[in-house]
């Protein structure tokens, strides 16, 4: 209930304030502004255009940036229970998620702000729950004419399906075109998730592709019959 209460809490405020992005952290405070990026773990927004504040997933329900709504979501690392923003694709019955790709951190205009971070973003080998990411972002307070760092590319987009009330989030190795040593594997995930529908499990069944496009498809026909 909690988890639905905060995906329509997102969807009326996208809705109502589409024009300028916003944060709304743990205890339901929201942030508005200019959010200039994030690396999945951290989000960068200007508040209210005036300062700079970066916020940890860990401390965020979600944000929308863009025209995106991007929650934070829970990840097993080992024996530890870390959090990740995750972007969202699709909403029903079933849930579609994407992590990471696209431009992280933009470059930031040089302005008088109230406080200033520094960041560093790494890409590096961590094993974090499996997602074979590392890094994070390091805020100090710095030269505020210095503008914060370009990352030197971002992650691999990485999908993640979720059927609330069975099981945790689960990976489905899809690309724009998925690998052929994948794609029995994005199979058997679908019929978990999408099985129960006569049709789409025909459907799944006979496709050899399973790409990232054909999948979304399918999910989105799902949550539609589901409604």
């Amino acid at each position: 209930m909690k988890f639905l209460s905060t995906i329509l809490f997102l969807l009326f405020t996208a809705n109502t304030i589409s024009a300028q992005d916003f944060i709304v952290k743990n205890n339901d405070d929201v942030i508005r502004g200019t959010i200039k990026g994030t690396d999945y773990y951290s989000v960068y927004i200007s508040a209210n255009d005036e300062a700079d504040v970066i916020l940890p997933a860990k401390d965020v329900k979600n944000f929308f940036w863009n025209g995106n709504s991007f929650l934070s979501k829970g990840f097993a690392n080992g024996k530890n229970f870390e959090y990740r923003f995750v972007k969202l694709i699709e909403l029903g019955a079933v849930n579609l998620y994407s992590f990471g790709g696209g431009t992280l951190v933009p470059a930031v205009k040089e302005k008088k702000v109230k406080f200033r971070p520094s960041i560093g973003i790494g890409t590096g080998t961590g094993n974090f729950g499996g997602m074979g990411m590392g890094g994070g972002i390091g805020v100090g307070l710095g030269n505020r004419n210095a503008a914060p760092e370009r990352p030197a590319g971002a992650p691999a987009i990485r999908y993640f399906i979720e059927k609330p009330g069975s099981g945790p989030l689960q990976e489905v190795p899809m690309k724009a075109i998925t690998d052929e040593d994948k794609t029995a594997n994005v199979k058997t995930i679908l019929l978990q998730k999408l099985g129960d529908n006569l049709s789409l499990k025909s459907k799944v069944e006979s496709s050899t592709a399973l790409n990232s496009r054909e999948v979304i498809e399918l999910i989105k026909e799902y949550n539609a019959a589901k409604k």
